[in-house]
């Protein structure tokens, strides 16, 4: 427990000072998509180093091969479950440019929400299902077609280690309409930062990306294919 007090109090501590502090340079100053990059990035190193060095939550990537090769021959999209922070903001360590499927409340964040807008990430409607595909599949071609991949977490909110996790159908509608592969990605991030918990478990979390799907399957396919991977 005091391990995860001093944690909320360093990181969400220097994480607001740090916003802060480089809100003038994200909207005036070098290239403001660039600028945002260095920010999420440095803030991904920050979280990594404070989980280590305070909370003892270490973290290890498998299969990261798969990632780069994948990504060698252009943009992908990233599958990931969702359980908790960590996976929101490792991918910038992973990542030079990657549009983040994000519910749209993100976006009136003070301050958080200009870097989401800077950063292309794009923003849902999780309460219209239909709304949403449409908003996933008009931007994310239009990030792909700039060469970006995209993360989308496909249970929709964080769930439980244990959890019986139902994917929905966001995936297919990216793949089917962008015709680039899949690669899912699995975290057990929710072992060492549960679901709406305060305290930190102290660990390991593991990020193991899977062989990617391949485009061209109809959606009972796919998502048999998927699911299976993500066990």
């Amino acid at each position: 427990m005091i391990r995860s007090i001093l944690f909320n109090i360093s990181f969400w501590t220097a994480f607001g000072l740090y916003i802060t502090i480089m809100y003038p340079f994200t909207l005036w100053f070098f290239s403001q998509k660039r600028t945002t990059i260095i920010v999420y990035r440095n803030i991904a190193r920050l979280m990594l180093f404070c989980l280590k060095y305070i909370s003892d939550i270490d973290c290890k990537i498998s299969n990261i091969d798969i990632l780069k090769f994948q990504l060698s021959k252009g943009p992908i999209i990233i599958g990931c479950n969702h359980q908790s922070v960590w996976e929101t903001i490792i991918f910038a360590t992973l990542f030079d440019e990657l549009a983040i499927i994000i519910k749209k409340e993100l976006l009136s964040v003070p301050i958080a929400g200009l870097y989401f807008r800077k950063l292309g990430c794009i923003p849902i409607d999780r309460s219209s299902p239909i709304s949403s595909i449409k908003s996933i599949i008009k931007y994310g071609k239009i990030a792909s077609e700039k060469g970006q991949s995209i993360l989308i977490f496909p249970n929709g909110t964080r769930s439980t280690i244990n959890e019986n996790v139902e994917y929905k159908s966001g995936i297919f509608a990216l793949y089917h309409s962008l015709k680039i592969p899949v690669i899912p990605a699995m975290v057990d991030s929710g072992q060492c930062w549960p679901k709406r918990s305060f305290r930190k478990n102290k660990g390991t979390i593991h990020l193991d990306f899977k062989e990617a799907i391949q485009p061209g399957l109809s959606k009972d396919e796919f998502m048999h294919i998927f699911e299976n991977k993500m066990q």
